[in-house]
């Protein structure tokens, strides 16, 4: 089972930050080892860029911080240009991918390709220099994964072989993350062409209130989205993202709300739900949200300020920019000395199989149809 924890704990996710001083040695990646057991796909590197929240994609810090970061990009047979599915992993990492009991991740490939989906699969770590961040969430920031999707998008847009107008993205529990964010409009249009979007997303299991969402979102009308959450998970809180889902349908978003009955985190994991009481939940936590001028929410800051941890918003925005680790370490001591963490939760469901043909419905009726 230790696996599976590196897939799972996705804790304070809205911590992490990297950036180029951190003198970063890349990982080897394990799409390599995922080539041979699909048994095709290319490898590419995309551009992208390290962020520590919005506020460096608002004001241009991200470009100070240029990655590549790999992919693993598979076409059908034939000329083209196909639809393409761009599969974003969760905080466990890449190596995801290519584990027994997360099956589904590989076996959705097949059917995709037959029905003439090309597909990519991202590796937001390795070139961090990161495996997995489950045991230290600042190696891999949150911020710059969102930006990872949207240089994706970008890169597949340029391809001749690819349909612009239908790239969809799918993700779990920080995955999910990135699919729910690849349909806001303020990062499209600080990073690419306005003219490119997702046309569809499957977030799964998010984390909506702990994370630097938007509290006001602002959606990509183009981008059609299908949220699945487990009613019994007790790791991510689905009512947040309820609550973010309705926002962004009452702002203008295309979002298809799906809680599901006595399901849990991890779902389309390949073994029953079992309960680990070490892992740590941090919905009893202040929310943290990103406001509309780019700045974190003044009930989030103000519990670090009221605990001494910062000064002011000037020295958290000067702190984050300048020494992101330091950061990472002074927040953990403000919701320890908070008291907020809780541990405990259930993960697992082995409802892959359930889940699959619905899934694979949703893709042919939105790149294909």
């Amino acid at each position: 089972m230790k696996k599976i924890l590196a897939i799972i704990v996705l804790v304070l996710l809205f911590f992490d930050t990297t950036f180029a001083a951190d003198k970063i040695k890349p990982k080897k990646t394990p799409l390599k080892k995922l080539s041979k057991q699909l048994g095709n796909g290319e490898l590419v590197k995309i551009q992208s860029y390290q962020a520590a929240n919005y506020k460096a994609i608002k004001e241009g810090w991200y470009k100070e911080t240029p990655i590549n970061v790999e992919a693993l990009l598979t076409f059908p047979m034939g000329e083209g240009p196909f639809p393409v599915l761009l599969l974003v992993h969760s905080s466990g990492g890449a190596k995801e991918f290519t584990e027994d009991y997360l099956e589904f991740m590989r076996d959705q490939q097949k059917p995709l390709l037959d029905m003439g989906i090309a597909t990519m699969y991202l590796d937001n770590f390795s070139a961090r220099g990161a495996k997995h961040t489950y045991r230290d969430q600042s190696k891999a920031s949150i911020w710059s994964t969102y930006i990872d999707a949207f240089m994706a998008l970008e890169y597949l847009s340029k391809n001749p072989k690819v349909n612009k107008n239908k790239i969809g993205i799918s993700g779990m529990s920080r995955g999910g993350n990135i699919s729910m964010m690849a349909g806001e409009k303020r990062i499209r249009d600080a990073l690419v062409s306005k003219d490119l979007y997702f046309a569809a997303s499957q977030p799964r299991s998010p984390e909506c209130g702990m994370t630097g969402m938007f509290r006001n979102p602002q959606p990509i009308k183009e981008t059609k989205i299908w949220y699945v959450h487990g009613k019994a998970d007790d790791f991510t809180s689905y009512k947040q993202c309820v609550e973010l889902a309705k926002k962004m349908n009452a702002n203008g978003g295309n979002v298809k709300i799906d809680i599901r009955s006595g399901w849990h985190h991890m779902f389309t994991g390949g073994f029953e739900p079992k309960f680990f009481k070490f892992f740590q939940t941090f919905r009893k936590c202040p929310p943290w949200y990103t406001e509309d001028d780019g700045s974190v929410n003044k009930e989030w800051l103000n519990t670090h300020i009221s605990r001494g941890i910062f000064k002011s918003k000037e020295e958290f925005d000067k702190i984050s920019r300048e020494n992101p680790k330091k950061a990472f370490k002074k927040m953990i001591k403000g919701l320890k000395l908070e008291k907020c963490i809780v541990k405990g939760a259930h993960i697992g469901g082995n409802k892959g199989k359930v889940f699959m043909g619905e899934y694979i419905s949703f893709w042919k009726e939105n790149l294909i149809n």
